[in-house]
């Protein structure tokens, strides 16, 4: 049929069949491109979407942190109670200073402690409650427990009653874990660590307006005068001062008072002067 497809008519139609089909492939070709380049699009737009999305988050979790309130306890004032935002109960010894943010971060609970105060946790096992006391990290989930950084002999001392917490350096790595009835006593200087059996109603009574003491020496008990009352106690050494005494002082009654009490159970005299306190034992 060569005559018959030669003819012009005939290898014109074939040109334009030819040439249509050249127009479809470049037309499928080019939707075909058109429709990866706005799946790439959308796959750009869906990533700086996501990623501004997440940095809008942290920032807004950035500025909750960055709003904190900060309460102050004078040395002459009585225990203060605070109740955090998920529901913490805290409570401020006199002199301490206590730091915490309107609200918590989605990660962590975290606040900051100078001075003493004994810590009620909510139990959250998703958002760890961690008290930057000094150079010291507390870390818990859920527990109860006391945190003294004003110690005469510039020691941090943590006493766990109920719960487990892990005792952390500024690092967050963990230096002991504690279980009911431990305190951990941290060295600022040093970086020592030691773990202690005490009796946990000790360290914790201040909070009910009790300073207790069992089977303590005459040492500890005036360390601890020095250390709330803010006074400078020299002791007349002698003699060997081996003795226990058990003794209990309210936190509201004055320096003078608790001395005379300590006289009936303890052989001592005492004379004061200015904020310096001379004991002599009998």
């Amino acid at each position: 049929k060569i005559n018959h497809y030669s003819q012009p008519l005939q290898l014109n139609n074939a040109l334009e069949k030819f040439n249509q089909q050249i127009e479809d492939n470049q037309k499928n070709q080019r939707r075909q491109f058109i429709l990866r380049l706005t799946k790439y699009a959308a796959l750009v737009v869906l990533f700086f979407g996501i990623s501004f999305l997440f940095w809008l988050e942290m920032n807004r979790n950035i500025e909750q942190s960055a709003e904190l309130y900060t309460v102050n306890v004078a040395k002459s004032s009585p225990v203060k109670v605070v109740t955090l935002p998920d529901g913490t109960k805290i409570w401020l010894n006199s002199g301490s200073s206590f730091q915490y943010p309107a609200s918590f971060s989605k990660t962590e609970r975290n606040v900051k402690l100078n001075g003493e105060a004994f810590f009620e946790v909510k139990t959250d096992s998703l958002h760890p409650f961690i008290v930057q006391a000094d150079s010291l990290r507390v870390k818990v989930y859920g527990t109860s427990f006391n945190i003294n950084t004003d110690t005469y002999d510039r020691t941090i001392k943590t006493t766990l009653v109920t719960g487990c917490v892990a005792v952390q350096n500024s690092n967050g790595r963990d230096l002991a874990i504690l279980h009911p009835g431990q305190m951990a006593t941290y060295n600022n200087q040093t970086g020592n660590i030691e773990i202690d059996r005490v009796n946990a109603k000790l360290y914790t009574s201040w909070r009910l307006g009790l300073i207790m003491f069992e089977r303590a020496s005459i040492n500890e008990i005036t360390n601890k005068l020095q250390e709330f009352y803010q006074v400078n106690i020299i002791i007349n050494k002698g003699r060997k001062i081996d003795n226990k005494y058990n003794f209990v002082f309210r936190n509201n009654q004055s320096i003078d008072r608790v001395l005379e009490m300590l006289k009936f159970v303890t052989p001592i005299t005492y004379k004061k002067y200015d904020n310096t306190i001379y004991i002599n034992l009998k």
